[in-house]
């Protein structure tokens, strides 16, 4: 079961008691908006749904969820530029969008304008077949491949295609990449043969647990639940991961009450698998992981240097 890593000191300068005595006195001033940065009617926004419904039930807030859909939670980080920093404005994206999706400076931000809350749960990235193809291994994909079968290879985002093209640069193997609109149209396609892999995040659990699905390859810095057998990119020699968290963030400069509260309020959500929107974390990424102050900063911090070397290397 994943577990709630650390509150820590959430504001800059607050200590660890100081942050849970603001977060006890905050109420929200007014309605709040919580943008999500996903379509609506998948998986994704469920989990925004639930969890804003659950602060709503316990706590008498008035929540509005607004559908922001685009790049992972980019789009969403740009609507709320300027928006109220007094914690009735903030959303859920996940945290690519504040690494690769800022790195390279098109985006004309870096994480530093935006305040990072909690998150939700670690996403379950692996890099999946379908079982009719017969592969048990990443050591069968590669034989296939180098047997001069083509192979489609589905990304669904730019920091994935550049991990799987230098997962492939490391095996001696030339990926097809496709790039695929999110994680279901990922496993439509892996369904219906339009592609013969591809890295997934959390959405293909059911057809694993079923015999539909077989993952190859962890995408994480660490093993996967399913299929901990699974070799790491580090042990294919790719010395970088795709670690996707499910998060919320606001504004730049949010009060530091409004910050305090919500981390605790929604790891307490995520982590209670009671509620639909724990239930919902424990079927589809094998529970909740709410990491927030100085501990998500660090992650957030590093994951930017990791993404601009990523790109670099990409590039060579």
């Amino acid at each position: 079961m994943k577990k709630f890593l650390a509150l820590g000191a959430i504001a800059l300068g607050y200590s660890i008691t100081t942050t849970a005595s603001l977060a006890e006195d905050w109420t929200p001033p007014g309605p709040i908006t919580m943008h999500i940065a996903f379509p609506p009617g998948g998986g994704s926004d469920s989990q925004a749904r639930l969890i804003a419904e659950e602060l709503e039930n316990r706590l008498g807030w008035t929540i509005t969820p607004q559908n922001t859909p685009g790049k992972a939670g980019l789009i969403m980080a740009k609507e709320m530029q300027g928006a109220p920093s007094d914690g009735t404005v903030f959303g859920m994206g996940i945290s690519e969008a504040l690494d690769y999706g800022m790195a390279d400076g098109t985006a004309g931000m870096t994480p530093d304008d935006v305040t990072p809350i909690v998150t939700t749960t670690l996403a379950e990235v692996a890099f999946v077949v379908p079982a009719s193809k017969g592969w048990k291994t990443f050591d069968d994909f590669l034989a296939a491949a180098k047997a001069g079968e083509p192979l489609r290879v589905g990304a669904i985002t730019p920091k994935i295609a550049d991990v799987t093209y230098l997962m492939g640069k490391a095996a001696g193997i030339d990926m097809n990449i496709t790039m695929v609109k999110g994680g279901s149209g990922m496993l439509n396609a892996l369904y219906a043969g339009d592609l013969d892999a591809g890295f997934v995040a959390g959405a293909h659990s059911k057809g694993v647990k079923a015999g539909e699905l077989v993952e190859l390859v962890s995408g994480m810095s660490r093993p996967l639940n399913l299929t901990p057998d699974a070799p790491l990119l580090a042990d294919l020699g790719v010395p970088y991961n795709l670690d996707i968290y499910f998060m919320y963030f606001g504004p730049k400069d949010m009060d530091g009450a409004a910050q305090a509260k919500l981390a605790q309020s929604i790891s307490e959500i995520v982590l209670d698998e009671t509620t639909k929107a724990g239930a919902l974390l424990k079927a589809n990424f094998g529970g909740g992981e709410a990491l927030s102050g100085e501990a998500l900063q660090s992650f957030i911090d590093k994951s930017f240097v990791s993404a601009k070397e990523l790109m670099q290397a990409a590039s060579e």
